[in-house]
Parts: structure tokens; C-alpha cells; sequence
């Protein structure tokens, strides 16, 4: 796990009206690693991946992948980091569901490469994931667990220096949380990253390092007094 971090967060805090979902996180993930990003639900996990991939902003603190800041990019940056460098497996809606599986590889659409080449990087990741020969099936009919894998394969077709996962392996069985976890492995296996939100404590120990989040501040209720003054517990 040498060379320069892909990414490098620090000093992060997030607040919603009513609390500080989580402060002073930093973090550093190198080339080859991988990260699970642990807490109780409601702590802001989601929202953290969002901030990590320039998709919300922190209230405090940057985020830098590969020594871009995404928070003062401008839209053209951004949109190219997305492309090229940063991939994303949602927790909830990680296909198109009216689409084929084919068609929800092909719309990641690595620059350069041709039609060929695009079909022989679709066939890999579909065989990396188990799902070769699945490529006209309509997203929407597979499993749960199946659409968790073609996210996957995306990410394969895509070959994004960075994943952000956001609970990949949630609901589902054994054997396809384990083609999930292979299908990171080769993320890993090729210089790339992986960030992922995650109760599972099997991916936990394959990511084999850890961020914790604190339990969230919650608001301190007002006290009697003339200030009526209200604090947060330090």
C-alpha cells in the first residue's frame, strides 16, 4: 500500500438542525486499501461517502482525491473525477431497473476505449461477478443480491481509482456478499481504493481497517434561568 493517498480528509464535521452527525473526522486512504466506515444507524454514514465524493459538502473540513479539493473544484473537475476516478455503489436504486444488464454496464463510459474493447471489459466484470450470460436480462428482474453484483460489474467496467460503497452486502446471502467482496478484491488487486459504509462485520474484517464514527451530539434541552441559555456537551 505505497504511494500517494487517492484520497486525504480532514478536520470533517457535518451538522443538521438539530445535532453534529459526526466532527473531526479524518482520513486517509492509500492505493490497495480499503476503509468500513462503522456506526449506529441515523450517525450519518451515507452522508459521509456523499461529502468523501464531492456529492454534498461537509460544514467543515476538506476532502481531497487525488490532491483535488472536491469542495472547491469547479463543475468541469468534478464531472471529470467522476468519470475517471471515482465510483459509487448506492445503497438503495444501484440499477436502472428498466434497463438491461448491459445497458447499465455501458453507461459508465470509460474514455478512449472502443466498442470492442468496451464489450470484452463488459464480459470480464460479468464473469468476475457470476453473471455471465445475464448481459439481455432486464435489471429489474434480477435479485437483490444480483443487482448488488451488476453495480459491481460497473465498477469493473468503470475501473474508478476510488469506491465509495454504501452498504453493498446489506440483505444479502452468503454467497453473493462474497461475490461482491471478490469483485472489490479486484478493484484492490489493480491500485484502486475502496471506502464503504457497512454494518456487515464480514466486509468489515476484509477491508481490515477501520473509521468509527462518535455517537452523534444530540442538543443539550434548555434549563431554567433568566439566560435560558442552551449548551452542547463538550
Amino acid at each position: 500500500m505505497s504511494g500517494e493517498p487517492l484520497l486525504r480528509a480532514e478536520g470533517l464535521g457535518f451538522d443538521v438542525p438539530t445535532r453534529t452527525l459526526w466532527d473531526q473526522v479524518d482520513l486517509t486512504v492509500a492505493p490497495g486499501s480499503a476503509v468500513a466506515v462503522r456506526g449506529v444507524s441515523g450517525q450519518g454514514k451515507s452522508t459521509l461517502l456523499r461529502c468523501l465524493g464531492g456529492l454534498q459538502r461537509p460544514t467543515r473540513g476538506t476532502v481531497r482525491v487525488l490532491g483535488i479539493d472536491l469542495h472547491d473544484a469547479d463543475c468541469r473537475t468534478l464531472r471529470r473525477l467522476r468519470r475517471d476516478a471515482l465510483g459509487f455503489i448506492p445503497q438503495d436504486e444501484a440499477v436502472v431497473p428498466e434497463w438491461s444488464v448491459r445497458q447499465n454496464l455501458r453507461v459508465v463510459r470509460p474514455q478512449g476505449l472502443t466498442r470492442a474493447e468496451l464489450g470484452d471489459r463488459i464480459g470480464t466484470a460479468l464473469d468476475a461477478v457470476g453473471l455471465t450470460g445475464r448481459e439481455q436480462v432486464r435489471a429489474g428482474l434480477l435479485s437483490g443480491g444480483e443487482q448488488q453484483r451488476v453495480a459491481v460489474a460497473r465498477l469493473l467496467v468503470q475501473r474508478p481509482r476510488l469506491v465509495l460503497a454504501d452498504e453493498p452486502t446489506a440483505w444479502l446471502d452468503d454467497v453473493s456478499a462474497g461475490r461482491v467482496r471478490a469483485g472489490l478484491d479486484l478493484v484492490r488487486d489493480a491500485g484502486g481504493a475502496v471506502v464503504v459504509a457497512t454494518h456487515d462485520p464480514e466486509l468489515a474484517a476484509w477491508c481490515g481497517t477501520a473509521l468509527d464514527l462518535a455517537p452523534p451530539r444530540q442538543p443539550v434541552p434548555r434549563t431554567g434561568g433568566r439566560s435560558g441559555a442552551s449548551r452542547r456537551p463538550g
